[in-house]
Order: C-alpha cells, then sequence, then structure tokens
C-alpha cells in the first residue's frame, strides 16, 4: 500500500500537458493504418501493442509488485471486469458512431470531454472543480471554440458544407455522444479503485485484460478473412510505436494527474482541448517522412491555438490561486 499524494494542481497541470503531447502523436502515426486496415485488424494491432507495452509500464520494481499484486486478489476482478465492459461498450459505439462520422462531427463530440469529466469526477469521487463554475465554463467555452476553430483548419480550403450538413442528418454519430462519458469514468475508476497501487501497475493490468479477450477473437476474424498483407506491415509499425507512446505513456501520466489532484477529471482533461493543436504540429513536423499526412497552415488555426492558450492559461491560474488560498485557509499541524 502506498500513502495518497497531496493535492498538487501545478504537477497535475505539466502532467496533463505532457499527455496531451503524447496522445497528439498517435493519430499521425496511425493515420496510414486507419487507412488500410480493417475494424479487426485495427483493434488487434492495438491491442498487442498495449500488450508488449506491459513490461515497459512494469519497469520499476514495484510497479511490478503491484501489478502481481492486483492479478491475485480476486476482490479486483469485478472491478477489472466493469473496466473491460466500459471499455468494450466504447468501442463498439466507436464502430457504430464514428466510422462514417465527419471529423467535425467527432471533433465537438471529443471536446465536450472536459465538461462530462467534470461530472463523472463530481458523482464517483466526489470532486469539485478548484474554480468557480463561472470560470470553469467560460474557458470551457473558449478553449472548445478554439478546439473546433483548430479542427475546422485542417478541413482544407474548401470544406463540403453540403457534406458536413447531410451527414448530420444521417445522426450515426449520435452513438458517439457516450464515449467521452464512458471514457472519463474508465480513468476516474482506475483512479480511485486502484489508489494503493502504482498508476503503471494499475494501467498495465486493465492493459491484459481486454488484450487476453480482444487478441484471440480478432485473429480469428482476420484468419477468416485473409489476415494481414506484407504492404501493410509499415503502417502496422507506426500505429504501434503511436500506440505505445500515446495509449501506453499518454494514459499512465494520465493517472499520474489524476493523482496530482485528487481524481480531479474535470481539471486534467481540460488541458487535453490542447491536443488538436498539437496534432496539427505532429502531423506537419511528420509530414516529410508521411508524405500523406496533411496539415492547413490559415488563419483559423492560429485564431483557435490563442483561444486554446488563453482559455487554458485563466484556467491554470485560477486553481493555482484558488489552491494556494485553500493552503493558507487550511488549520497548522497541532493546533
Amino acid at each position: 500500500m502506498r500513502a495518497r499524494a497531496e493535492k498538487n494542481y501545478r504537477l497535475g497541470a505539466l502532467y496533463a500537458v505532457i499527455t496531451a503531447f503524447l496522445l497528439s502523436t498517435q493519430e499521425p502515426l496511425s493515420f496510414l493504418a486507419a487507412r488500410r486496415l480493417g475494424f479487426e485488424a485495427f483493434v488487434l494491432v492495438t491491442q498487442v501493442s498495449l500488450l508488449l507495452s506491459i513490461p515497459l509500464l512494469n519497469f520499476k520494481p514495484q510497479s511490478r509488485r503491484d501489478f502481481l499484486a492486483i492479478l491475485v486478489n480476486p476482490r479486483m476482478y469485478g472491478k477489472l471486469a466493469m473496466i473491460f465492459a466500459l471499455g468494450m461498450t466504447g468501442l463498439l459505439l466507436y464502430k457504430l458512431g464514428l466510422t462514417g462520422a465527419h471529423p467535425i462531427i467527432i471533433a465537438a463530440i471529443f471536446n465536450l470531454s472536459p465538461f462530462w469529466a467534470a461530472m463523472v469526477a463530481r458523482i464517483v469521487s466526489r470532486v469539485s472543480i478548484p474554480v468557480a463554475p463561472a470560470t470553469f465554463f467560460g474557458c470551457l467555452a473558449a478553449a472548445f471554440l478554439g478546439a473546433m476553430a483548430v479542427a475546422w483548419s485542417q478541413l482544407g480550403a474548401n470544406p463540403d458544407h453540403a457534406a458536413l450538413l447531410a451527414n448530420f442528418f444521417e445522426g450515426s454519430w449520435v452513438f458517439a455522444l457516450p464515449i467521452p462519458i464512458l471514457s472519463a469514468l474508465n480513468g476516474t475508476l482506475i483512479g480511485k479503485w486502484f489508489a494503493d497501487y502504482e498508476e503503471s501497475a494499475a494501467v498495465a493490468v486493465n492493459f491484459l485484460v481486454p488484450a487476453a479477450v480482444l487478441i484471440p477473437f480478432t485473429t480469428y476474424a482476420l484468419s477468416q478473412s485473409g489476415g494481414l498483407g506484407l504492404s501493410e506491415w509499415p503502417a502496422i509499425l507506426l500505429m504501434m510505436l503511436g500506440t505505445i507512446v500515446a495509449a501506453s505513456l499518454g494514459r499512465v501520466l494520465y493517472q499520474v494527474a489524476l493523482t496530482m489532484t485528487g481524481n480531479d477529471n474535470g481539471y486534467v482533461t481540460m488541458f487535453f482541448l490542447l491536443v488538436p493543436a498539437l496534432t496539427g504540429l505532429v502531423s506537419a513536423a511528420l509530414s516529410p517522412a508521411i508524405p500523406v499526412l496533411e496539415f492547413y497552415v490559415n488563419p483559423f488555426y492560429f485564431v483557435g491555438l490563442a483561444l486554446i492558450a488563453a482559455a487554458l492559461g485563466l484556467f491554470a491560474f485560477q486553481s493555482w490561486r484558488q489552491e494556494r488560498a485553500g493552503a493558507r485557509k487550511a488549520p497548522s499541524v497541532g493546533h
């Protein structure tokens, strides 16, 4: 067992920003695989990548001990099953709702994640956002608009408005609405149920469970349809690198950020609104090596980036000021 850390919103913000950067590498590195692989193949490569990352996550002796302690503790099995069920539900909804959805609709759904994460943190962990509601919703609205401006900037010089409108009325995207809630609930429950263990060990165990189920299932499905072709392996290797960097290391730092903030998921997830802007920069940096990556430089991108930076800067400043005020009011030990 380990002692619970004191809340530290400054460190929480730092870990959240680093996580946002790691998450921003996943889409550019997975871009080729997303275009070439079917759903089952994409899931298989993801799960194999997560399985391969488990030794990396358990590099420290304490992580290995906690990893084994979780696995041999029957009381954790129901919790592992619940988190696996949440992940599977999100995966199925992703296939139903986002496979054919317009990119701007996807962006709108996912950019509302901080709101749902704050609600989950409030209900599950009894944690309130460390700023006034007006500050939180004002910063969220500004950062959301900035993230949407960034997403719009990457649609190209002549976005197809008719296609966007038709896709909106098609309605398949409604299946994706619960995905941010499920994702936030997943992170909050891991932070709450596995608080006595190293974050890397808790994440590693929660990678092992779905991999044990999905790898055999998707391997069998692919064996019936011809498997993976040799021409797809460059894309697969890039995707595996992106998954290990973003989904593995990024997920651990996400849980560390939650630990630093007392499981304040709304606070941590607010910084993930940086991901669309950072993804554009990562795509620009990788485009010489991966020519199919596209990054459009236009005023929408810079306006969106400025809005996100200003909103998150104000949000972080107000959170830290509130944290200092709370520390001054706290009674001294022995009084």
